[in-house]
């Protein structure tokens, strides 16, 4: 439950987040982009509901002695996920009244929409467990999950919520360098936060966590993919064939790629990060996923290694001629639902390659 809470609200974030952008845009330069308001106030509604995932485990976990009620009151005023929770419910009630009051397809009050969304961001940074590590934990979960909500929701936005043939090449000239800044702010960041949550990150993949950061990693990879083909070869298409050219269901394909990522993500928060997997081992039972792929049980002093082996090389050779289909497949338009089944059997076949290269 709390893990499908979680996925909800990081949807809430990206899709209020994609709106925002794309009206603070020149109409020229974006595709029209129809989301009813009535939508708006409701996604900005839950976002407190969704967010308050973390506060209720902590109080379940937490108040079967003293009782329920005191433990979250507790947990409500002195510690930082309730703290948190209080901010980003305060500022979401003035995001609320500022959809319900205004018209937020006009671009000063899109930008103002967009400011208070951003700082909803910091409280949700505010609370997280890397900011529980230092300051630097902070900032660096606050700039990660700025960037992948950015990138998505503009995504989601234009490939979900656009009329005709999606966007043209104006639109492409701002959001190219934007999902560029994106993607570079994601790969720094998540490095930053792996240094602080993930010291042994190959280890981790004996437990759960690990096992959910290397499928979001790999999805990551089909992303960036879908970015090289959205951003370079179909820019290109569409100024070699005009307005009679779409690729919004290319975007559409990204953008659903990225919202898996958030599936990962989500489980990922739900999880025990793995600052020592060794003694988080003698408490957890390893990974089931990691045990029936790999074959390996953890003993008492895991220590996890890669070994090319013929297997690895294989089912790396099938990642790499099956990411190859997914580029021939949008060429030759093939349907949107079989280049996203190519999709995850790349993202399949590269973590099958990474599995079968791991021993102890």
């Amino acid at each position: 439950m709390f893990i499908v809470a979680k996925l909800l609200l990081y949807l809430c974030f990206s899709i209020l987040m994609g709106a925002f952008i794309l009206y603070s845009v020149p109409k020229k330069m974006r595709p029209e982009i129809k989301l009813l308001k009535k939508w708006v106030l409701l996604l900005v509604a839950l976002v407190p509901i969704l967010g308050s995932g973390d506060l209720l485990r902590l109080t379940l976990y937490l108040g079967e002695d003293i009782g329920y009620w005191i433990t979250f009151q507790n947990i409500l005023f002195s510690f930082e996920v309730g703290k948190g929770w209080l901010f980003l419910t305060g500022i979401s009630t003035l995001l609320f009244f500022m959809v319900l009051f205004n018209d937020v397809e006009e671009r000063f009050f899109a930008g103002l929409s967009l400011f208070l969304l951003t700082g909803m961001t910091f409280s949700l940074g505010y609370s997280s467990h890397a900011a529980s590590l230092g300051s630097l934990g902070f900032l660096a979960h606050t700039l990660h999950f700025l960037a992948v909500i950015i990138w998505t929701g503009v995504l989601l936005v234009t490939g979900f919520f656009s009329r005709g043939n999606g966007p043209a090449t104006s639109f492409y000239k701002w959001f190219t360098p934007l999902a560029l800044v994106c993607l570079f702010t994601t790969i720094g960041m998540g490095l930053w936060l792996m240094s602080y949550i993930v010291p042994e990150y190959v280890n981790s993949y004996m437990l759960d966590y690990g096992q959910a950061l290397l499928i979001k990693h790999i999805l990551l990879f089909i992303v960036v993919l879908y970015s090289l083909i959205n951003g370079v070869w179909l820019k290109r298409k569409m100024k070699e064939e005009g307005s009679s050219f779409s690729g919004l269901k290319w975007i559409k394909a990204e953008g659903i790629v990225l919202f898996l990522v958030f599936v990962a993500t989500a489980v990922m928060s739900q999880q025990t990060p793995p600052h020592d997997v060794a003694q988080t081992l003698k408490m957890e039972e390893p990974s089931k996923l990691f045990t029936f792929v790999s074959g390996i049980n953890p003993g008492d002093n895991p220590a996890l290694a890669f070994h090319i082996s013929i297997a690895s090389l294989g089912w790396l050779s099938v990642a790499v001629v099956l990411s190859l289909s997914i580029f021939l497949g949008i060429k030759r338009k093939m349907g949107t639902i079989p280049v996203l089944a190519l999709s995850l059997l790349a993202a399949s076949a590269f973590y099958l390659a990474v599995m079968s290269s791991l021993s102890l």
